[in-house]
């Protein structure tokens, strides 16, 4: 058997190297993902109670000072032209965003964080999939793949997940 010297020696590596590399960075890969996934639902879920709070507290205030108008529905954020200077029952949400109760929330098509708002200044609201009512309360509307399906601000401002 031959020796080879140190010239004819090859550089680079060889095929068993490169693919313990591979399979390092596939094993890797399998378990970050699924992890990054969970961190990312739970950020949004996080945004979106943060929403809820606000909500909640909005409309507590709310209750407070206007204790005869009653309002039950969804919370879509809208443009309004003019501030109403009493609140009637349609125009309760625009109230709240006028009158500072509330601040602009991004909304994009009814939906903030992939979450549906509902409220209730008689804390009648009520969203799919939660169990009791509330003044506030978000549902999350591809609850298939999201474990956090729904939240509520009860009526003394208590955050209860479902």
């Amino acid at each position: 058997m031959r020796q080879l010297s140190k010239k004819h020696w090859r550089k680079g590596f060889t095929l068993l190297e490169v693919l313990v590399v591979v399979v390092i960075a596939v094993l890797v890969t399998m378990f970050a993902v699924p992890s990054y996934r969970k961190a990312q639902e739970r950020n949004r879920y996080m945004a979106a109670v943060g929403v809820l709070i606000d909500m909640g507290n909005a409309v507590r205030m709310f209750q407070e000072d206007y204790p005869n108008v009653i309002y039950t529905g969804s919370f879509t954020s809208s443009s309004y032209s003019s501030c109403p200077t009493e609140p009637v029952s349609s125009t309760v949400r625009t109230f709240l965003l006028c009158h500072k109760y509330l601040t602009e929330i991004p909304f994009s098509s009814s939906q903030y964080q992939g979450y549906s708002y509902k409220i209730s200044t008689s804390g009648a609201a009520s969203c799919s999939g939660c169990s009791s009512y509330g003044v506030a309360c978000m549902y999350d509307s591809d609850a298939l793949v999201s474990e956090y399906r729904c939240a509520y601000i009860d009526r003394n401002g208590n955050l209860h997940n479902n």
